[in-house]
């Protein structure tokens, strides 16, 4: 029987940024040369499913050059467009650089740009037949990579590639699959979702020895995948899919984060000049990767080939990443938020914080050039402020600032749409000891018993992702329960004390407005004849961190 915490975990929406080993001083960072600019990219859009029709919105504006360690830049924006995919592009082209470029979505992609594809080649069970799947409309695809530039043997001429799978040398051979590049520094993104109930996808960043990384070599338990020389040809099957927690959400699995997730509605992203990620084997590279994507409704398609998966756009140039790309993941990344919505409300509020006790571990500023919100159905808005405590710890009511738009426009309404969570242009700057409060606003009118926060769509979400440079390592930073916020890594916490939990502790409220001055949640439920539930971390025992 499965526990709630791993529950919770398989199909979780928390979002992480790639793995890096702590370095010994700078936490990751690459230094800005002088000189260096960084071009401002527009929002664009698509008006026609073949692409046609892109149109531009701003124009480009150069940097203040960087001098010495002091990084200063201008409106840094990704450049962001609208994918409307069919099936001849999703299911066209071989894992790995493709022979002639494909098409892409992403306008001024640059012409030297060459597609690395991370994809499954996968048919989807019938998850009707009772004991496939823990929950028939619900089915979690794993699926590792090893993702290398052509000129590296990453087995150094081994045959038996595959020994975590048994002795025979015939099966050793079988599993895992080699992405070869032949370029390395990826400087843009697209999804590739195959299945129309394609939930998210999510590419973990794993480490050489990752437990989770061999034993996902294969799909099924009842089967080996195709051989790599077999790829393409024949998809992975079997009766019995393999069990998967998402890798970055289990102890000791060697994963550390995601490089990617895709949600829906997610457009491609074509990084800012000079930002991006690069495939290799040091500590901010990507190698070792797991592929997971979570299919919805996967009882309504037994038998089905799908070909998802991310396409990595990488070019030749290695002077085009001169800053690493990073992931940030704030509010409440695992869907752990105590109080229960109360029903029968036209608008429910819940804040939650990315507090300073956090931000604070920060060793250089975070330049944020995009943003991505994550609930569920109803949701209303979403919206993050950012605010920098005065020498009490708390933030003045009127010293929050909005640094989150939901189109771009500059009007912070945070308006939500559950079918339209994609990355839009953001630029701000978060400091060390800053505080980042994301509100959530619900309509529970409809319902008629509380709604609580958990993985599945009928339950509720809240939660910020961001994109900024240059990487560092505290990739996590929102709620834990009552004990700690997650910080860092998912099994890094700080403790929730002080003005930490004096001011920028979570609170949900029913009406009042802005600041919780309404009623809480627990005492609505309450008078409503529901008991609250306790904080996650009650009676744990956890191991804060130390600087």
């Amino acid at each position: 029987m499965l526990s709630v915490r791993a529950f919770v975990a398989i199909a979780v929406l928390a979002l992480l940024s790639p793995q890096v080993a702590r370095p010994v001083a700078a936490g990751g960072i690459v230094v800005p040369n002088p000189g260096v600019q960084d071009r401002v990219l527009e929002e664009v859009s698509v008006s026609s499913e073949n692409g046609e029709g892109l149109g531009a919105s701003t124009a480009a504006t150069p940097s203040v050059a960087s001098s010495g360690m002091k990084m200063v830049r201008k409106a840094l924006r990704p450049k962001l467009v609208d994918i409307k995919l069919d099936d001849s592009k999703v299911n066209g082209g071989a894992v790995g650089s493709t022979g002639s470029r494909p098409e892409s979505g992403i306008k001024d992609l640059p012409p030297d740009a060459v597609a690395v594809d991370v994809r499954l080649d996968y048919e989807v069970p019938d998850t009707n037949i009772p004991g496939t799947t823990v929950m028939p409309d619900t089915l979690i695809a794993c699926k590792s990579f090893l993702v290398h530039h052509d000129s590296v043997d990453p087995y150094d001429g081994k045959i038996q590639r595959f020994r975590d799978l048994g002795s025979n040398a015939d099966i050793d051979r079988r599993g895992g699959e080699d992405v070869v590049a032949s370029n390395v520094n990826i400087i843009a993104i697209e999804p590739l979702p195959g299945m129309p109930d394609v939930h998210h996808m999510h590419l973990h960043v794993c480490d050489d020895d990752s437990s989770s990384w061999k034993r996902h070599r294969r799909s099924f338990e009842d089967t080996f995948d195709p051989t790599n020389d077999e790829r393409g040809v024949t998809p992975a099957k079997g009766k019995k899919p393999l069990y998967c927690a998402p890798p970055s959400w289990d102890p000791g699995s060697g994963c550390h984060g995601t490089a990617w997730t895709f949600l829906p509605g997610q457009h491609g992203v074509l990084f800012p000049e000079g930002v991006g990620m690069k495939i290799g084997d040091g500590p901010l590279d990507l190698r070792r990767l797991i592929l997971e994507v979570h299919y919805d409704k996967a009882n309504n398609y037994p038998h089905r080939r799908d070909q998802s998966g991310i396409r990595l756009w990488t070019t030749p140039r290695d002077d085009a990443i001169v800053h690493r790309a990073g992931v940030f993941s704030v509010a409440d990344p695992f869907a752990r938020l105590p109080q229960s919505l109360p029903p029968g409300e036209k608008e429910v509020t819940y804040d939650t914080f990315c507090p300073p006790g956090c931000t604070k571990r920060f060793e250089t500023p975070m330049h944020v050039f995009a943003s991505m919100t994550h609930a569920h159905l109803r949701a209303r808005h979403v919206l993050t402020s950012v605010g920098t405590p005065d020498a009490n710890g708390a933030v003045p009511v009127d010293g929050w600032r909005s640094v989150v738009n939901d189109d771009g426009s500059g009007t912070a309404t945070g308006h939500f749409s559950h079918e339209d969570q994609k990355f839009v242009p953001v630029d701000f700057t978060l400091n060390a000891g800053d505080s980042l409060k994301t509100t959530c606003v619900y309509d529970t009118e409809p319902m008629e018993e509380p709604i609580p926060f958990g993985p599945a769509t009928t339950q509720e979400m809240c939660m910020q992702v961001f994109l900024y440079w240059p990487k560092q390592y505290t990739f996590l930073c929102g709620y834990y329960g009552d004990q700690a916020y997650w910080c860092g890594d998912a099994e890094m916490f700080v403790p929730k004390d002080g003005s930490d939990r004096r001011d920028h502790g979570e609170r949900c409220y029913v009406g009042g407005g802005v600041g919780g001055a309404g009623q809480s949640c627990d005492d609505r439920n309450k008078e409503l004849g529901f008991e609250p539930k306790d904080a996650p971390d009650k009676d744990e025992k956890i191991k804060f961190l130390t600087r």
